[in-house]
């Protein structure tokens, strides 16, 4: 069992990296091998994508790289701050580099097919604005992750998690988050369940 968990944060004493930390201990604890993926200090930096035709791309070990680490892992957890309500560009620059059509997913026949089918995920995210805007927004980072990338490649989601409101938290508070990360490590919810059925139907 090998856990891969990306984040994004650029400071190291982000709140992010103390989730991912907290992770990386609770699955070692059960014999899980885990690597953190820091996107901000990793060497396998990558630009952003461009290209004119994306079938004459050349080949990338960057990006060969990557995605052997994602092919290895059984568990993909991703860690990372709200900005602008969406996640931060150098982790959608990821997504856009490696979940890439004929790795992630391909179509045949017009439909589409998940191809990390075996594979879990879970999704941390930090933010600072009240929970209720991002209700009346509708969460749209959940929908874009779950169903817009998740799922979409065949990947089944186990926890989505929001710790809000963190420049406001004592140091108590922020370590009571960090209990429910422990706690919530190995539970499925039904309505992540519900999003992945859904999802897998829709897309």
């Amino acid at each position: 069992m090998k856990t891969l968990i990306v984040t994004a944060h650029p400071s190291s004493t982000g709140f992010t990296h103390a989730i991912a930390g907290v992770i990386k201990t609770e699955r070692e604890k059960s014999g899980v091998e885990v690597e953190i993926l820091d996107l901000y200090k990793t060497d396998l930096k990558q630009d952003f994508l461009r290209f004119e035709n994306i079938r004459e791309l050349p080949s990338d070990p960057v990006k060969d790289a990557i995605q052997a680490k994602i092919t290895e892992a059984d568990e993909l957890v991703f860690v990372h701050p709200v900005w602008w309500v969406s996640m931060p560009a150098i982790m959608k620059n990821f997504l856009d580099q490696n979940f890439t059509s004929r790795f992630a997913y391909r179509y045949i026949d017009g439909k589409r097919i998940g191809l990390l089918k075996g594979k879990t995920a879970r999704v941390y995210v930090t933010c600072d604005m009240p929970i209720w805007l991002y209700a009346l927004l509708g969460f749209p980072f959940v929908p874009t992750w779950v169903v817009g990338v998740l799922v979409y490649c065949g990947i089944d989601v186990r926890n989505f998690s929001i710790f809000r409101m963190l420049g406001h938290k004592t140091p108590e508070g922020l370590q009571k988050h960090l209990d429910r990360v422990k706690r919530d490590i190995n539970k499925k919810r039904l309505w992540l369940s519900v999003i992945n059925f859904l999802g897998s139907r829709f897309q």
